[in-house]
């Protein structure tokens, strides 16, 4: 005698094809790459009221990612002879340097060997003041994208 298929089982397995050809119509959404503004500025000498550098710009990524982009203006104030910013996201770092008075912008790409969800930037600068002894100062803020 033959066997007769319940017409439930075939409505489950057409069912599951039709869900299966929805899928495959629409592609994984990706996530997003954020842009964030960086913006640090350093100051030392006496009560730490003489300006010695700033970074302004950007940096684009995306939570987890391994790479990030950046383009950052540094200016050098009342620093002596330097100053520098560092960007640092992951295992990567990228520094820049501008001497005395000079602005100047940098762009680049940070890798990492893993995923990050943030990059630091420090800003240095230095002065003698007050007295004559050399001293540098840095200020180091968290950038999230």
């Amino acid at each position: 005698m033959p066997q007769v298929r319940s017409s439930r089982s075939i409505r489950l397995l057409a069912a599951g094809a039709a869900g299966a050809a929805a899928v495959a119509m629409f592609p994984a959404v990706s996530a997003q790459a954020g842009t964030s503004s960086i913006n640090v500025s350093v100051k030392g000498g006496y009560n730490n009221t003489q300006s010695l550098g700033t970074a302004t710009g950007t940096v684009t990524g995306t939570t987890g990612s391994t790479q990030a982009s950046y383009s950052v203006t540094l200016c050098g104030q009342s620093t002596y002879p330097s100053a520098s910013v560092t960007i640092q996201g992951g295992t990567a770092t990228a520094t820049h340097t501008v001497y005395y008075q000079n602005c100047e912008t940098f762009t680049g790409d940070l890798v990492s060997s893993y995923g990050f969800t943030n990059v630091q930037v420090s800003v240095s600068g230095s002065t003698f003041y007050p007295g004559s002894q050399y001293t540098t100062y840095t200020k180091t803020k968290a950038v999230y994208f």
